[in-house]
């Protein structure tokens, strides 16, 4: 078998990598130790979406995370995956 990309890590930027791979027409090929995809560090996460709430008010990176947001949001819609908005309670302080 020849392809043109190998990608190691079946996590999320893993499988992320090999989407983008593959849609841009690469032939590529995936390889992880673990029997199951996201059985590392990306299948350990909470999942829950950030806020930002702690980002500086008009920065850089409290407006990609709010835009990154809608587009998980986006993203769950378009493939049928499935999602709870629950809500959060977060307490800051000084």
């Amino acid at each position: 078998m020849v392809v043109d990309t190998v990608i190691i890590g079946g996590g999320v930027v893993g499988l992320s990598i090999l989407r983008t791979a593959l849609l841009s027409g690469y032939n590529a090929i995936l390889l992880e130790r673990n029997p199951h995809l996201c059985d590392g560090a990306s299948g350990r996460n909470s999942g829950v979406i950030c806020t930002g709430v702690d980002a500086a008010p008009g920065s850089l990176e409290r407006a990609l995370i709010r835009d990154s947001i809608s587009r998980v949001r986006e993203f769950c819609e378009d493939h049928n995956v499935p999602k709870r908005d629950c809500g959060s309670l977060v307490c800051l302080w000084p």
